[in-house]
């Protein structure tokens, strides 16, 4: 048995951004709040698009530790 766990994980970085912001979260929901509450509150990103949704959920990793 193994003692590590999957979580979801995404950092600005992996949109050529410069900021060192990385979200993670138990799941692709959670992920996703935090991401938004961060784009607006840091980068004035406050409204989204399916598209934009899409870009976003195509960059998030499953990631053990």
């Amino acid at each position: 048995m193994t003692d590590e766990k999957k979580h979801k994980e995404l950092s600005c970085k992996d949109f050529r951004s410069d900021c060192d912001f990385t979200a993670r979260g138990k799941t692709e929901e959670e992920l996703m709040r935090d991401c938004r509450e961060h784009a607006c509150s840091a980068h004035g990103k406050c409204s989204t698009s399916p598209g934009a949704d899409a870009k976003i959920r195509s960059r998030i990793k499953d990631v053990w530790s």
